[in-house]
């Protein structure tokens, strides 16, 4: 790795934005590290919500360059002894680190194998058991924007597996496919691209069926075009319209998709084409 001149650690947590956790982390690292620019992606991560803290890291770390460590701390909590896939481990991808111990949610969050892992034994001496993002990231993440080899601060351990997740499935003239993502405005990414699904559709016509929750406002008819705008339909009626991640999204134009319909992570959403 190249040594950055100003070198960029970024945050991704669950620990909100109420206490001192996040400032007392980043005291360490401005005090470590001169120049740091120390970005907050999220402290208000819930520690099983997957899907969300997987699009944070996918979509949202992978957009830094080169040499960005990310310290994510979301469900980390270790107990010295713990069993194997609880270690806090360094993981080198596509030129960025990450810093962590949720081994299936770095996992899912990559779209291939990482260059290299390696373990990081419990730290000798720590205040707590469960605050190793200020007794230990803190000191790995120092080091690596200093330029240390990820070979010389960890120990081997078993590589991570890449884990795609499930693709929309085509039956005759149906696509099948569901939610994997709800921002907080309530809009709903489906687990197909829009490349993918222009593809699939080939030019012809289609309409939207949706497992709807009972007692839906019935002017949420079935949609059969892709909107380009959320204002491309009148206030509160639903389109089907890209994300800024190009996966296809259901949204309500001022007001949220997810809550009106009942939606949740994999909430089936069906395409039929017609012609």
């Amino acid at each position: 790795m190249i040594k950055m001149d100003a070198p960029i650690v970024t945050l991704t947590t669950d620990w909100g934005d109420r206490d001192f956790y996040a400032a007392k982390v980043k005291g360490k690292l401005y005090s470590q590290i001169e120049g740091v620019r120390v970005v907050d992606l999220t402290h208000r991560q819930v520690w099983n919500d997957l899907s969300t803290a997987m699009n944070v890291i996918k979509h949202g770390c992978m957009s830094f360059p080169s040499g960005t460590v990310h310290i994510v701390d979301v469900g980390c909590e270790q107990a010295q002894g713990s069993e194997p896939e609880r270690l806090s481990f360094i993981a080198s991808y596509r030129g960025q680190y990450f810093i962590c111990s949720n081994r299936k949610l770095i996992e899912v969050s990559l779209d291939s194998e990482c260059d290299a892992v390696v373990g990081l034994p419990f730290p000798e001496v720590s205040t707590s058991n469960s605050f190793l993002a200020y007794d230990q990231y803190c000191d790995i993440a120092a080091a690596l924007v200093g330029g240390a080899d990820i070979h010389t601060l960890g120990q081997p351990c078993e590589s991570l597996r890449f884990r795609s997740f499930l693709k929309a499935q085509v039956d005759g003239n149906r696509l099948e496919s569901m939610v994997i993502y709800m921002d907080s405005y309530g809009n709903v990414d489906l687990n197909i691209t829009f490349d993918e699904f222009e593809k699939i559709r080939a030019g012809r016509r289609f309409r939207v069926e949706l497992d709807r929750r009972l007692g839906s406002n019935e002017r949420y008819e079935d949609i059969s075009s892709v909107s380009r705008h959320y204002s491309d339909v009148r206030m509160g009626e639903l389109l089907l319209t890209v994300s800024s991640t190009g996966f296809l999204q259901l949204a309500v134009n001022k007001d949220s998709a997810s809550k009106l319909l009942g939606l949740s992570y994999a909430s089936r959403c069906r395409f039929v084409f017609l012609d």
